[in-house]
């Protein structure tokens, strides 16, 4: 056995089968597994919940959202239950190439190593990249790695990236974008064919995000608390407004709700943000989907 609890992949097969000698059946299955289909191009939450609180409780998911591109799919902010959300929204984790981890705090990176074990059979086919922060791939000080060392093999790539720094795969840019936190953690600007979706992560207001983030056709904050009220690391409904107003996305979506928000009504503080931004604001759910030719919300 190594370090995550499986034994090497050789030993894994029955009937005297090594990796290389699998029985036709269980070819078959795996190549089904693995089998890369054309997927519709739409973003899918898998929950909207963020806070220590919110994990600890499960009053609402936290498995963080898929962006579905061409042959992509790309897990953003695996949190803890992405699989079991994944399967309830019926996305199939396997699909998965591309995973995005804006930070190591757990509501954000928990189901790193579950994800990739799922998308790789257990690394038995190597697949996939991962784009996070230097402190969740590698570790700093106290701080992690969250990425397993057994997975990070089984991975074709790992991207341990700073703000402005960027990754292209195929035709698609994944630029790191600066956050205000309590730790190393960087957002997201993606530039698709489709124009730019934005991810803030999680961070304090600032001017430069904005920036980053200007033009953007869909812009997905994360918001802690209601109205006006101060955390000094997250944003409220109201530096939100904000944001929207001065990136001005066509569609904002607000989500990573903490407890405080969720009691005063997620519907009711993108309501507020919308009239305040003069931007389309949506309050994430589990299950929300949004057509990325269209921009239609389901």
């Amino acid at each position: 056995m190594d370090r995550t609890g499986f034994a090497p992949v050789a030993s894994r097969m029955r009937n005297g089968h090594s990796a290389t000698e699998l029985p036709a059946h269980a070819k078959a299955f795996i190549l089904d597994f693995l089998k890369i289909s054309k997927m519709a191009d739409r973003l899918i939450f898998l929950g909207s919940g963020g806070s220590r609180v919110v994990v600890a409780t499960q009053v609402v998911a936290t498995g963080g959202f898929i962006i579905q591109l061409g042959h992509h799919q790309i897990w953003i902010d695996p949190g803890p239950g992405a699989l079991v959300r994944a399967k309830e929204c019926k996305v199939r984790a396997s699909d998965t190439d591309i995973i995005f981890c804006s930070h190591h705090h757990i509501d954000h990176s928990n189901d790193i190593n579950a994800v990739i074990d799922a998308m790789t059979i257990g690394g038995i086919r190597q697949k996939g990249v991962l784009i996070s922060t230097k402190t969740t791939i590698e570790g700093a000080d106290d701080n992690g790695p969250i990425l397993l060392n057994f997975y990070k093999k089984s991975l074709k790539e790992t991207y341990p990236l700073a703000p402005g720094d960027s990754v292209k795969i195929g035709d698609l840019t994944f630029i790191a974008t600066p956050t205000d936190h309590d730790c190393d953690a960087i957002g997201l600007r993606l530039e698709t064919p489709y124009g730019a979706i934005g991810f803030t992560s999680d961070t304090a207001y600032s001017p430069k995000l904005a920036e980053a983030l200007k033009g953007c056709t869909i812009l997905i904050a994360d918001v802690l608390r209601p109205g006006n009220e101060k955390w000094k690391t997250h944003m409220n409904s109201a530096n939100v407004a904000e944001l929207f107003k001065e990136a001005k996305p066509r569609i904002g979506i607000i989500t990573a709700f903490g407890m405080k928000l969720l009691k005063a009504n997620p519907a009711w503080e993108a309501r507020d943000i919308q009239k305040e931004s003069n931007v389309t604001v949506y309050a994430a759910r589990e299950g929300l989907k949004i057509d990325l030719k269209t921009l239609m919300v389901s």
